[in-house]
C-alpha cells in the first residue's frame, strides 16, 4: 500500500471532478469556495456538507440532519458549552490582549494548569495554534539536546509554519522532507517481533540514518492516531 493511499485526508476528501450533478447552488459554494483558498484548502466527503450549528457532541447541517462529531479537532468539551460560551463572551467584552501584559486571568489560569503537571514541568508558554505549539516543541527540543534532527512517522500532519510542514509528509507531495528529517512507519507488527518491539527498532534505524547524515537526534514527534 502506498503511503498516499493511507494519508487520512486522502480518505474522505473532496474530488472537485466529481462535482457534476450537485444541485446549482451547491455546486455554486463549492466553485466559489475553491476560487478563494485555492486547491490546498480540503473539503471532506463526496458531497461537501454545510454546517450550520452544533450542540454538545453533534454537528447539523443546512438541512437539518444531525451528525455525531468524532473527528473536529476544535472543541474540548463539546460545541456550545454553556460555561465556554458565557466565559468567552465575557472575556471578550473585557479584554482581548496579548500577554506581554499583567494580567489576572492569565496568571491565574496558568498556576492553575501548572498545579496539574509534574512538578518538573515550571513553565507555561500559550500559544494559538497547534502549529504553533509544534514548533514551538520542536525549537525546545533542539534547545534542551544540542541536536537537530526528528523522526516521524510516514504521512503524519502535524502542522502549516514552516518549519512543522517539514515534519509532515503528508503535506509534502511533490518533494521528500528534509534532511534533519527521518520517516518511519506507524506502529504495527513487523519481522515476528510485536509492536513495540519493531517500532522501537524503526526509531533506531531512524536515528542512525540520520547520524549517517551527520545529523543528531533531537526527538520523535508522533500523532497519537498515527495517521
Amino acid at each position: 500500500m502506498s503511503v498516499a493511499t493511507k494519508e487520512i485526508l486522502d480518505l474522505n476528501r473532496f474530488d472537485a471532478s466529481r462535482a457534476e450533478g450537485f444541485p446549482a447552488e451547491l455546486a455554486q459554494r463549492v466553485a466559489k469556495r475553491q476560487a478563494t483558498f485555492g486547491a490546498s484548502s480540503v473539503l471532506f466527503y463526496e458531497q461537501p456538507i454545510e454546517m450550520v450549528r452544533a450542540q454538545g457532541a453533534y454537528l447539523y447541517d443546512a438541512g437539518g440532519r444531525r451528525y455525531l462529531d468524532v473527528y473536529n479537532n476544535v472543541p474540548s468539551v463539546g460545541h456550545c458549552h454553556p460555561r465556554v460560551v458565557e466565559a468567552v463572551a465575557r472575556q471578550i467584552g473585557e479584554l482581548n490582549i496579548h500577554t506581554r501584559y499583567l494580567s489576572r486571568v492569565v496568571e491565574s489560569y496558568s498556576e492553575e494548569l501548572l498545579s496539574k503537571f509534574p512538578a518538573a514541568l515550571s513553565n507555561v508558554v500559550l500559544t494559538c495554534t497547534g502549529s504553533e505549539s509544534n514548533d514551538l516543541a520542536m525549537r525546545i527540543a533542539r534547545i534542551g539536546t544540542g541536536a537537530e534532527g526528528f523522526v516521524v512517522t510516514e504521512a503524519a500532519y502535524h502542522g502549516n509554519t514552516a518549519l512543522v510542514t517539514e515534519i509532515s509528509p503528508s503535506s509534502l507531495r511533490k518533494r521528500k522532507p528534509a534532511p534533519f528529517v527521518a520517516v518511519i512507519p506507524a506502529p504495527a507488527p513487523r519481522d515476528g517481533m510485536s509492536v513495540a518491539a519493531s517500532f522501537a527498532a524503526s526509531v533506531e534505524q531512524a536515528i542512525n540514518e540520520l547520524k549517517s547524515r551527520g545529523i543528531k537526534f533531537a526527538a520523535l514527534i508522533v500523532d497519537a492516531i498515527f495517521s
